[in-house]
């Protein structure tokens, strides 16, 4: 592959010194050819089963981690396979633990951003009302030790948007984001590819991988089982056509099946979802049509706006079989 100056992070078959012990004495690596490219501006969601993994990868490519084969690059410059340092373009968030403890969320911004070449007061003024347009204005003034780990690590994801860095790993996989840290983060990735940086953030919650990434990468088993756009995957995967809301759902479905002969359907919980068996394009209009001359009038209808966890449970199970 020939470099491109877009590119901010380029790796080529790369695979970890790390392996797993399966039974019989079989080892495979922990990551195994795994090729990717990270462009700027760009927003990156890697997501799969394995805690693991997903920490690994964003290891190698932050370039903590050493790796035994293949080629990673970042930002045109190469990385020693055994060197551990971690570039000055490169700001990595791993932990929580970046806070001080004696400062408040607001303090601890401007500590961070002091080499900053701005009036200091309107910078304030302007992280004040970043913090603010996050959603995130009750915390502008709590004290550090107060916030819980997930909110300490969006505070920290703000100062790595200020930073000079034009990647930013965020390799919190473990971590548990609720609808406000969602919001909050999303909009942090809007700034932050704004201002013509490149954000990678490993997660299990598809919902933020939905809301706040351009692109999406998914492995399974050590390999690379999908990457682009967080918007082709939605609309490839997710088979879901239509979502039925009823108590008897159930019942709905046993009398369905013949009816819609092209479709799968699926229960999940009182929802009722009718999914394409991908041998035809999208017709929700016909089956709307078909559930009401059937004589049903459901509670609630809707057609499925296509997402990230619909598609990732499909990519899943086709790799299941």
């Amino acid at each position: 592959m020939e470099h491109n100056p877009e590119q901010v992070v380029l790796m080529e078959g790369v695979s970890s010194a790390e392996r797993f012990l399966l039974p019989k004495e079989i080892s495979r690596r922990v990551l195994d050819e795994i090729t990717l490219v990270v462009k700027r501006a760009e927003a990156w969601g890697i997501t799969g089963k394995s805690l693991l993994e997903l920490k690994l990868l964003l290891e190698i490519m932050a370039n903590i981690r050493p790796y035994d084969k293949g080629k990673c690059v970042l930002v045109e410059r190469g990385m020693m396979r055994r060197k551990r340092v971690i570039l000055k373009h490169v700001f990595y968030i791993g932990n929580s633990d970046m806070l001080y403890n004696n400062m408040n969320v607001l303090e601890f911004l401007m500590f961070a951003t002091a080499k900053y070449k701005m009036n200091k007061v309107l910078l304030q003024e302007e992280i004040f009302e970043l913090i603010i347009d996050i959603g995130l204005g009750h915390l502008s003034l709590t004290p550090n030790h107060r916030l819980t780990k997930e909110e300490k690590a969006v505070i920290t994801l703000i100062a790595a948007a200020y930073s000079n860095s034009l990647i930013i790993v965020f390799n919190l996989p473990e971590y548990q984001w609720d609808e406000v840290l969602v919001e909050a983060v999303a909009e942090l990735c809007r700034f932050i590819r704004e201002r013509g940086k490149s954000i990678i953030l490993a997660t299990q919650n598809c919902g933020l991988i939905e809301k706040a990434c351009s692109h999406t990468a998914i492995i399974k088993d050590g390999k690379l089982i999908y990457d682009g756009t967080v918007e082709d995957f939605r609309l490839k995967f997710d088979k879901v056509e239509v979502i039925i809301r009823d108590k008897s759902a159930r019942l709905m479905a046993e009398k369905l099946v013949e009816l819609l002969p092209a479709y799968e359907l699926g229960i999940k919980g009182d929802s009722l979802l009718i999914s394409n068996k991908g041998l035809q394009g999208s017709d929700p209009g016909t089956i709307y049509k078909n559930i009401l001359e059937s004589g049903f009038t459901p509670d609630s209808m809707e057609i499925n706006p296509k997402t990230v966890q619909n598609a990732y449970e499909e990519l899943m199970r086709q790799h299941d079989l």
